[in-house]
Parts: structure tokens; C-alpha cells; sequence
């Protein structure tokens, strides 16, 4: 039985309509382009792999083990519920409970039981249910927890509104696709840093932008944090972390509660630390707009030199939970190397380079004064 899906080939940012039959071994997808013959492609079933990002009524896997992936996506309740059934590891998220069954040969063997059970449920199932929560929440109830974030940080904020404006107009001459409104501010701030709110807000410290070289590392940066939007990493992020007090309040059915125990955390949100994998995919999102935007795939691991230039002391790789600098250049450098050419996307040098005269104006001034 075929089931309707969206097809992108990773070579542009067209989308196809497109009908899916999938078997025990692969999956066949059949669409038409314009004025063209039927086109069909097969997918060897363990080559699938189903996305992070978890949205309500809608499931996606991407194809291929190279850059750019293929990338199907699907809001057909037959589709789901066939996937649901499956028996493939890699083809649907089941929450999986396993029941362990202890001997009661003493106190001991029973105390171990039942503290393995609380340390499962503290550092497994509890992250999960507040995970779970987050994923379930609307477009409107992110987008308000975000503005209420924003204005709890607003105080301790210096913004530029002339760099703001002008990052704002780069951003808005980006071709990309977001659920949520994207704002950026810019912060004078001596610190290399960025960071994503939820609901779509950016906020980019001055001193990093200074270092910024060329349109394609601000793409590089923008398109990291617009993914961190997207897949809704900041607010899993930050549940996971303060997962005990929004599991009691799931429990007790108090959402105001939940809101209170975040909104509390709001300073949490500057000094995120997301895990290697959501990392990862943050970088890859953006190369994939960098190539939408006919830009230089180079501009991200060339961001990453910045960043890696600028820490005089680079923090073990056992020491860190995600992938430190080093690693992150290797493999964005990897992709970007296979990228045979690129069009000069000269809406954006043309943005980038209004941008940069502001800041070289704005410095200059200051070194006089």
C-alpha cells in the first residue's frame, strides 16, 4: 500500500510530491517532475535513518550516508501507524520499557534493585517525559516562553539597534524555511558568544561578530542557531537539565508551574551546552541552508577556526560533552571539500558588506574616542 510523502533530493530546496511503498528490505518512491516521466528511487532499509526532531502528526527520515542527504517527510496516519508496527530499530521511536527481574538472595541484591530502578527513572525516564512534554508544546505557547525568556534577560542586555537592524535585513534575504519568526539582536559584549532563545529570537555578542570575515561564516553561524530553533534543542536542552522539577509538576498536571521552573533558569540560556549529537546536526542544517543560499561551504569550519584561534586553551575532548573545535572543523571541512562550486550569492555580500562598514565605522569611532 503506497503512502503520501514530500521528497527533497538534497540537491535543492525543491520538494516533490511524492508516494512511498515500503517492504521489509526497501523502500520505493515514486514522484514526477514537471513535464518529465515518472521518476522512481529505491532506499535500502538500513541505509534509512529517522530524524531527532520530533514533531506532532509528522515523522521524517533522511537517506545516505554523504552530504547532502535525501530527506522524506510525512503526515500520513497510515504511514505512521504502518511504521509504528515495524519491526526495524531504526524506523520508528517506540519508547521501550524493559522490566528487570531480581532475585531476592539478600537485603543487598534487593537495596541494588531498587536503587537501579530510581537511577533509571531520575537519568532516563524522567529527561524523556520532560522531553516528550516539550515536543508536544504549540508554536504559540514556544514563541510566548520565548518573548517571556527575552524580556527576563532584556535588563542585562546592551543592544545595538544599528547592527540589529542591519543583521536583521541580512537575515531576511536568507532563503530559508522556519516555523518560527526569526529576530536577531546584537550585544555589545567582550565575549565570543551566540545563542538561540525559543520561538526564534538570536542573540549574537559584538565581539564575535567583529571577527566575522565574510557572508558565508555569518550564514554558518545564523543557520546553527536558526536549527537550534527548529528542532526545539534549546527548551529540550534546558527540560533535561531541570527535568526533576518539570516531571512534578507533569505529575500534578501544573503547567504554570513548568513555566515558572524555566523562566526562573532564563540565564541558563546563554551558557547551553548541547550534547555531540544535537551539535552535529545543527552544523549540517546549516551547511544545508549555506547550499541553499548558493554560499561557500568553507564559511563553517572557517567559523570554527575563529572560535578555535580565539581559546587560547582548548578544553579535552573527556572533559567536554560535545565535540570540541578541533573535531567540529575536521568534519564540517570534510563536507564543505566536496562541494564543487558555488554562485556568488550577491544579495547577501551585498548585505554582509553594509554590515561590516557599520562595524568598522562604529570601531573606528570608538578608537578615536
Amino acid at each position: 500500500m503506497p503512502f503520501k510523502v514530500n521528497y527533497f533530493d538534497g540537491k535543492s530546496s525543491q520538494t516533490h510530491e511524492a508516494y512511498i511503498s515500503p517492504s521489509s528490505l526497501a523502500w520505493k518512491i515514486s514522484f514526477k517532475k514537471k513535464e518529465n516521466n515518472p521518476i522512481q528511487i529505491s532506499w535500502n532499509i538500513q541505509n534509512i535513518k529517522k530524524s531527532e526532531v520530533h514533531t506532532k502528526g509528522l515523522i521524517s527520515f533522511t537517506y545516505g550516508n554523504t552530504f547532502p542527504f535525501q530527506k522524506i517527510e510525512s503526515s500520513d496516519n497510515n504511514f505512521i501507524e504502518y511504521l509504528n508496527k515495524s519491526n526495524h530499530k531504526n524506523l520508528n521511536n517506540r519508547v521501550n520499557t524493559f522490566l528487570h527481574k531480581h532475585k531476592k538472595k539478600s537485603i543487598i541484591s534487593l537495596l541494588l534493585a531498587v536503587f537501579t530502578i530510581l537511577f533509571t527513572i531520575y537519568f532516563y525516564v524522567i529527561p524523556t517525559v520532560a522531553i516528550n512534554f516539550v515536543s508536544k508544546l504549540n508554536k504559540t505557547q514556544i514563541i510566548e516562553f520565548g518573548n517571556y525568556t527575552f524580556n527576563v534577560l532584556l535588563k542585562d542586555l546592551d543592544i545595538d539597534k544599528e547592527k540589529s537592524n542591519k543583521l536583521q535585513l541580512f537575515i531576511n534575504d536568507m532563503n530559508v524555511n522556519t516555523t518560527f519568526p526569526i529576530k536577531a539582536y546584537v550585544v555589545n559584549n567582550k565575549e565570543l558568544n551566540a545563542y538561540a532563545l525559543s520561538g526564534g529570537k538570536i542573540v549574537i555578542y559584538s565581539s564575535l561578530l567583529n571577527k566575522i570575515e565574510n557572508e558565508h561564516q555569518l550564514t554558518a553561524l545564523i543557520g546553527h542557531e536558526i536549527s537550534h530553533i527548529e528542532n526545539r534543542h534549546v527548551l529540550k536542552n534546558l527540560s533535561r537539565n531541570l527535568s526533576g522539577k518539570v516531571f512534578l509538576s507533569i505529575i500534578f498536571n501544573d503547567f504554570n508551574s513548568i513555566s515558572a521552573v524555566l523562566t526562573k533558569n532564563a540565564h541558563l540560556f546563554s551558557q547551553l551546552s548541547y550534547s555531540r549529537n544535537l551539535e552535529n546536526e545543527a552544523d549540517i542544517y546549516s551547511m544545508e541552508i549555506m547550499q541553499k543560499n548558493n554560499l561557500n561551504l568553507s564559511g563553517m569550519p572557517e567559523l570554527f577556526q575563529i572560535l578555535k584561534k580565539e581559546n587560547e586553551i582548548e578544553i579535552p575532548k573527556y572533559l567536554n560533552n560535545h565535540p570540541v573545535l578541533r573535531d567540529r572543523i575536521l568534519y564540517t571541512k570534510k563536507i564543505a571539500d566536496k562541494q564543487s562550486s558555488f554562485k556568488r550569492n550577491l544579495i547577501l555580500k551585498d548585505r554582509w558588506n553594509n554590515l561590516k562598514q557599520l562595524i568598522s565605522k562604529i570601531n573606528t569611532n570608538t578608537i578615536n574616542e
